[in-house]
């Protein structure tokens, strides 16, 4: 292969791979306008009959800082990530870490019962498992005559 089209690959293989680093970046949530405070942490939603399990990527989240609320439709995820200090720290070459306060607001796919929620910190996976509402029989409405 001669040289210019060995450059020519390499220059269309880097293309590949920054095109691929942007559609990462791009996923819908972050394209829908949402409530955000600060950076948003990549989230999973399962759904099983009986529950809705939420994990969220915290590597490096300071436990104490980690607060999850839900109201029945709507789970709150907050903290605080910080890197320890490096002092002899001279330049930097690459920015990738998010860093700083985060909030992220996550409208679940079913009402859940709010008494039996559970939640694990471990190895930066934050797991929420929320137990759906369990829906009552029929109910039989009486109709009033209107006037």
């Amino acid at each position: 292969m001669d040289p210019y089209s060995r450059k020519l690959l390499e220059e269309l293989e880097q293309m590949q791979q920054q095109t691929g680093r942007i559609l990462r970046s791009m996923s819908l949530t972050k394209m829908i306008p949402m409530e955000v405070e600060g950076w948003q942490p990549a989230v999973d939603i399962y759904e099983s009959e009986t529950h809705v399990y939420v994990y969220a990527e915290l590597a490096g989240a300071v436990g104490d800082s980690l607060r999850v609320t839900v109201d029945g439709k709507r789970l709150k995820i907050s903290g605080l990530r910080q890197l320890p200090p490096q002092p002899s720290i001279a330049c930097i070459h690459q920015l990738e870490i998010e860093l700083g306060g985060f909030k992220r607001i996550l409208y679940l796919p079913s009402p859940v019962e709010v008494e039996g929620v559970e939640s694990a910190y471990a190895q930066g996976i934050l797991m929420v498992s929320l137990p759906k509402r369990v829906r009552k029989g029929m109910v039989r409405i009486r109709i009033v005559p209107g006037e």
